[in-house]
């Protein structure tokens, strides 16, 4: 019994990791875009990170970083092409996500129409401004669509995303500047 216990054991394990090695790179880009959506705790480091270099009191940051999980949380996308060819290998991913972008433009044309809202003493208060963004991000349920294109390579017979391009990471947390 113990015997066959440890065969079924190794089996499972080469089953494991044989899914691992021959993941299609469709699916690696799957797996990715789901650390967002579930919030990974990598993908939480790396926006913690980010918050850290940002000029945000700690208030502000909490607040901002709860927007970025919801918006992860609420990423929607479909896998649309994978094309490989030989150890390169391009994934075309319709996604929809929140339109933060939009929300924080609504926000800086109300500071444009309307700055002494913004003053504290008379001058401008730009903390004051920040909090007014951040409601503005919070109550946003716009969403927009994208197309993304994800870059892989083959190393050591086992697809890899390569760097993400900044539009890229920026459609994905919603803050694409679409009008360019």
């Amino acid at each position: 019994m113990n015997k066959l216990l440890k065969i079924f054991s190794l089996f499972a394990c080469l089953i494991f990791l044989s899914g691992c090695v021959g993941m299609r790179p469709s699916e690696r880009v799957e797996n990715m875009l789901n650390k967002y959506v579930q919030n990974d705790q990598d993908i939480m480091k790396e926006l913690d990170s980010y918050l850290e270099k940002q000029d945000l009191n700690d208030s502000q940051k909490s607040r901002y970083k709860d927007i970025i999980k919801d918006e992860y949380s609420n990423i929607i996308y479909e896998i649309t092409k994978e094309n490989i060819e030989e150890d390169r290998a391009t994934v075309e991913v319709a996604l929809t996500v929140k339109n933060l972008y939009a929300a924080s433009n609504e926000a800086q044309q109300y500071l444009l129409s309307n700055p002494t809202e913004f003053y504290t003493d008379g001058v401008y208060d730009v903390s004051k401004f920040i909090d007014y963004k951040l409601s503005v991000m919070e109550d946003s349920k716009e969403t927009i669509d994208y197309a993304i294109t994800v870059n892989l390579s083959k190393k050591d017979n086992v697809w890899q995303i390569t760097d993400l391009d900044e539009a890229t990471l920026e459609k994905i947390h919603g803050i694409y500047d679409y009008t360019k």
